[in-house]
């Protein structure tokens, strides 16, 4: 029998020591009975049969609504974020959003990418000593973004304000400060592109924003949604990107062996972000529902039942990936890892931080010859989202 274990994921102990907890959960209770009646899920194939199987899991946006105040921005955000969707709704979205991700425009902001990457480098290499994240693992994803929607670079302090303000509300963890600073960011978020929505409904361009207005009234999109679904790639898109560039950074100076393979091998690039991503996953947990009574193995779980499926503990999973805590850029597998989620619901932007993540750290690796800590890093504190808010390195 699953016995309830006195765990609890929200918690600080938890958070700060959440693969140390993972590991020891695959070896011995990768169903997870929480005290409060929620199941926590750690081996691989457990999650991505929840993430996969759209008969029997579905995302809990309810639950996610019922956390927010009635009436409030958080709660529209809950209730029209395609992320926390389930079909048909979240199909409407998908179909709408998709179009913006097609390969030949993702591979249109290429150049964009690497002159961003450049411009950053020089930077960080005339001033010798920097923040990693702030001087470019953040300002890159959110370049991109902006060029994606057509927005004024200038205007990218307001979105990494915003959309951090947003995402730390969106945490189970959060206290009622972050809930009320979340509430103002998405508001705040909200007017500024429906501003530029109006805009873009007199001038139509090239843009995500002109690609989701023109497709509003195809996949029954409201002009509402058409802001809902900005909003969700800004805030999903960047703060995403920019932890896959932090945490496989991290990685690689922690590892200075697969760091040199790197630059000797240029060619494992590709391969390499798929191991960061596998290794240090920006995203640790996501959520799920049951919709109907579902086993895993012997344990048995009522319909209606409220899942935290661990990212970060499927991709460790050693009957999966052999020797699973150890950094391994040659791996022949990684790319099986579930940091995207997988199946219907994988993310629509995974081709956009691959391109970016390829580039940089391509670019990375050849234009600057010695990079290493000069202090140690200040984690993200928060369950759902894994990170730094600050990386201070030496470069040469």
């Amino acid at each position: 029998m699953n016995t309830p274990v006195r765990i609890d994921p929200t918690s600080r102990e938890f958070r700060r020591d959440s693969i140390a907890i993972y590991r020891h959960l695959l070896r011995t209770q990768p169903v997870t009975a929480l005290d409060d009646g929620r199941y926590l899920l750690c081996g691989y194939h457990d999650v991505k049969r929840a993430l996969t199987d759209l008969e029997s899991f579905r995302r809990p946006t309810e639950a996610s609504v019922a956390r927010r105040r009635p009436g409030s921005m958080s709660e529209a955000f809950a209730r029209n974020n395609m992320i926390g969707l389930n079909p048909p709704d979240n199909t409407r979205f998908r179909r709408a959003m998709a179009r913006a991700f097609a390969p030949r425009r993702v591979e249109q902001l290429a150049p964009d990418m690497r002159k961003s990457c450049d411009a950053l480098i020089d930077r960080m290499i005339e001033s010798r000593e920097c923040d990693f994240i702030h001087d470019f693992a953040l300002p890159l994803p959110v370049a991109i973004i902006c060029r994606m929607l057509d927005i004024p670079l200038a205007d990218q302090h307001l979105f990494e304000h915003w959309s951090a303000a947003l995402l730390a509300g969106l945490e189970l963890s959060a206290d009622p400060g972050e809930a009320e600073r979340a509430e103002t960011a998405t508001a705040n978020l909200y007017d500024y592109l429906d501003g530029i929505a109006a805009e873009r409904r007199r001038h139509p361009g090239e843009d995500l924003i002109s690609t989701l207005i023109e497709a509003a009234n195809e996949e029954k999109i409201s002009a509402q949604e058409v802001i809902w679904g900005a909003i969700t790639l800004l805030v999903a898109g960047h703060e995403t990107t920019t932890h896959l560039l932090g945490n496989g950074m991290l990685a690689l100076i922690r590892d200075p062996g697969q760091m040199r393979l790197l630059r000797e091998r240029p060619d494992l690039t590709v391969n390499a972000v798929e191991e960061f991503l596998r290794y240090d996953p920006s995203v640790y947990v996501l959520f799920r529902e049951t919709s109907r009574d579902v086993t895993f193995g012997a344990t048995a779980v009522p319909r209606g039942t409220f899942l935290i499926l661990s990212l970060a503990a499927a991709n460790r999973d050693p009957s999966v990936f052999a020797d699973p805590d150890r950094l391994d850029i040659t791996r022949e597998n990684a790319r099986q890892h579930l940091a995207f989620g997988a199946g219907f619901h994988l993310c629509l932007g995974q081709a956009v931080a691959r391109l970016e993540g390829r580039i940089a750290f391509e670019m990375l690796m050849r234009r600057i010859t010695t990079i290493e800590l000069a202090r140690e890093p200040t984690p993200r504190d928060g369950l759902m989202f894994k990170g730094n808010h600050e990386m201070p390195v030496r470069v040469l």
